[in-house]
């Protein structure tokens, strides 16, 4: 989970979505795999044979049209039909329902606040941090975010 978006601006709003980021240099299959935030009955499944590139974005968004309006390149997927509130969580799990990826993040400090309703989101500063700790998250450089291309605060230090 590398960037995420729980509450934009009403001047530019895609609704809800969140960015996962594959670092690595392999494929990651992750179809069937759900997404789900803090409450256990919102669940997203993503389609069977979704995949993620070697070093590349997918973002799944609360409502596709919406998104593609204001995103129109960016590789996504979605409706999963929930909204992502300002202390709340997301949780990935694999198809054998194993937690492979959890971001509990909050509008209050220690995390950013800007991103709450007011433009830029969330990013993560760098994907080898450990995205569960608010230190390694800052607001977009981006008013809109970046999302299916490398984090506007991205840090390679």
């Amino acid at each position: 989970i590398n960037e995420i978006n729980y509450r934009s601006s009403d001047l530019f709003n895609p609704e809800d979505w969140l960015e996962l980021h594959n670092p690595t240099n392999e494929i990651i299959a992750i179809g069937l795999w759900t997404l789900k935030d803090d409450n256990d009955g919102h669940v997203f499944t993503i389609p069977e044979n979704t995949i993620i590139s070697a070093n590349d974005f997918i973002v799944l968004c609360k409502d596709v049209a919406a998104f593609e309006n204001l995103f129109s390149e960016v590789n996504n997927i979605g409706d999963f039909g929930f909204g992502l509130g300002g202390g709340d969580q997301v949780r990935l799990f694999d198809s054998s329902e194993q937690l492979v990826d959890k971001v509990e993040y909050d509008e209050e400090d220690p995390w950013p606040t800007e991103p709450d309703g007011t433009g830029p989101i969330l990013e993560l500063i760098h994907p080898s941090l450990d995205n569960n700790r608010a230190e390694n998250w800052a607001a977009s450089n981006s008013y809109n975010g970046t999302p299916g291309e490398i984090n506007s605060v991205y840090d390679d230090e």
